[in-house]
């Protein structure tokens, strides 16, 4: 085996690249610890070109040994990154032995070459290359302080439980030096790096920075780094009630949103409710937002009751979740129909009513009926609020709402208020409950508004002269209902069969009927005269 491993190294040296890089997949494969043949594969890099630097590297990072630090060192200067990345995992998997390399090559490294020293000592996990990462919090280089806490951000998942506990112990002491309390910013930067090593022992030290005492921008780090940090039980509910008292800080961006973004993700009992009813009344609208979305989460008659208040809140944002909350509870239906029920102003009475458009097929009979009733009667006084009514009903059942509207309509037209009775029996248009008798009804009210006018081009945008051509046209019979419609005056009848008199078919059939009616039954009258000068006109001469 030996002199087989020999054979390979020697084609290390072959003036045949594929030789060269062949032996080099071998003993990636075999993995000897010999570290004459780490010797070997360093010296290969001096004069490789870019492949046969790949399959050196695969087989030194194969191999682990410590001795290839310093063969692969200069690579980290490589123009290309895939060879500057396997440089930097070699020299990260050899720990501790390289720090001192690492070392001094910070002293003359450039920002970029910084960057990637920074990288290979977050991926060691050991007290010293971390030691040496903490020191360069103090570059004057912000972005590079930056990089330094991505970088233990990026490699902290591969450390084991015990390697975070020292390092964590670590960054503590170090935050106790006298020249680290002076300098705010690397307290900024230790607090992150706390977070990220996601200590559960960190939360005391975090809570310290955390508080009303800190600057802001240190709060706001202190609070961002308690988030990497995982919260159960009795801890939970301790920091929720820390952070609770920092949701009416002056310092929003600083302070409040961070802590809402922490007390969103943990896990609280139900007694916390009474936090969030409080926070309703807190002076960031976000935080009343996120206390509302918090009591809208539970389905109870209490969170109901409560939900239903929470709709006339000045803020509407507030309003408008208490709103979707309702319309989603199952529960809330008995609740929103009380309130219908009991709503006289028209605008909330719509916002209860669309509301409640989910909650329709839970809706029983006998609650339909009493509603139909209560519709009816606030549209025969005239409410505001009958039309939101409606619109529930609708949802419900349209023909229940359709029926409302036509009993209302005819007895407008009764009362002779033929407006409302235009109104309510206009609303059946478009719906199946649209009729013959329903369009017959609507043209005798809107015939009762007419101003008879006789000039062609009035006449013709008439929509009582209309809806009787509708009816002629699907032949309905209209003589007859006209003459025995006892709301009707002789100027009514005069004005239709005037119109009808000049048309053609079925219309001058109706024009004609009406006008002999007229000059029979009113025969001393002025319209009787004048249905009688008509019919002469429109009769034939023999």
């Amino acid at each position: 085996m030996e002199r087989t491993i020999e054979r390979i190294c020697a084609l290390l040296q072959s003036p045949d690249g594929m030789r060269r890089c062949a032996a080099a997949m071998v003993l990636t494969e075999l993995k000897p610890k010999d570290p004459a043949i780490v010797q070997h594969l360093g010296e290969t890099l001096k004069d490789a070109n870019q492949l046969l630097t790949r399959y050196v590297l695969e087989a030194l990072e194969a191999i682990g040994s410590p001795a290839a630090v310093s063969y692969v060192l200069p690579l980290l200067d490589a123009p290309d990154m895939e060879t500057k990345l396997r440089a930097a995992a070699i020299i990260a998997r050899a720990g501790g032995d390289s720090v001192a390399e690492l070392q001094q090559r910070f002293a003359n490294a450039t920002p970029q070459q910084k960057q990637v020293l920074l990288d290979i000592l977050a991926r060691i996990h050991r007290p010293k290359a971390f030691g040496l990462l903490l020191e360069q919090l103090f570059d004057s280089d912000f972005e590079l302080v930056k990089e330094a806490c991505q970088a233990v951000r990026r490699h902290i998942g591969d450390a084991t439980p015990a390697e975070r506990a020292a390092l964590h112990k670590l960054v503590v002491k170090f935050m106790k030096s006298a020249r680290v309390k002076k300098n705010d910013r690397v307290i900024t930067s230790c607090l992150l790096l706390l977070g990220h090593l996601g200590r559960p022992e960190a939360r005391p030290v975090l809570l310290q920075f955390a508080g009303p005492r800190a600057l802001p921008y240190i709060r706001r780090s202190a609070l961002q780094a308690l988030r990497g940090l995982e919260h159960t039980g009795a801890a939970a509910a301790a920091l929720a009630r820390q952070l609770v008292q920092y949701l009416d800080d002056e310092e929003f961006a600083n302070v409040v949103q961070p802590s809402l973004d922490i007390i969103e993700k943990l896990p609280l009992p139900a007694a916390f409710d009474m936090q969030w009813r409080r926070l309703l009344k807190g002076k960031h609208a976000a935080v009343r937002a996120w206390a509302a979305r918090r009591l809208a989460a539970t389905d109870s008659p209490a969170a109901n009751e409560l939900l239903l208040t929470l709709l006339a809140h000045d803020d509407p944002q507030v309003s408008d979740i208490a709103a979707g909350a309702l319309a989603r509870h199952k529960g809330a239906a008995p609740l929103l129909l009380d309130a219908l029920a009991r709503e006289r102003r028209a605008d909330p009475a719509w916002r209860l009513a669309k509301i409640l458009k989910p909650h329709s097929e839970t809706v029983d009979p006998k609650t339909v009926k009493k509603f139909a009733a209560l519709a009816k009667r606030e549209l025969a006084k005239g409410e505001p609020r009958a039309e939101a009514l409606l619109y529930f009903l609708r949802n419900i059942n349209p023909a229940v709402a359709d029926n409302v509207w036509r009993e209302a309509g005819l007895e407008f037209k009764k009362a002779g208020q033929w407006a409302k009775a235009v109104e309510c029996l206009r609303k059946l248009t478009g719906s199946e409950a649209f009729d013959h008798e329903a369009r017959y009804e609507l043209s005798v009210c809107n015939l009762k508004q007419s101003p008879h006018d006789l000039a062609l081009h009035l006449r013709a945008e008439d929509h009582a002269l209309r809806g009787f051509q509708a009816l002629l046209d699907k032949g309905f019979k209209l003589a007859d209902r006209l003459i025995q419609e006892k709301c009707l005056t002789p100027e009514d009848l005069y004005y239709v069969a005037f119109h009808f008199a000049e048309a053609t078919g079925p219309g001058a059939a109706l024009g004609r009927q009406l006008l002999e009616h007229l000059a029979q039954r009113w025969a001393k009258t002025k319209v009787g005269k004048d249905a009688k000068q008509k019919l002469k006109l429109i009769t034939p001469t023999p």
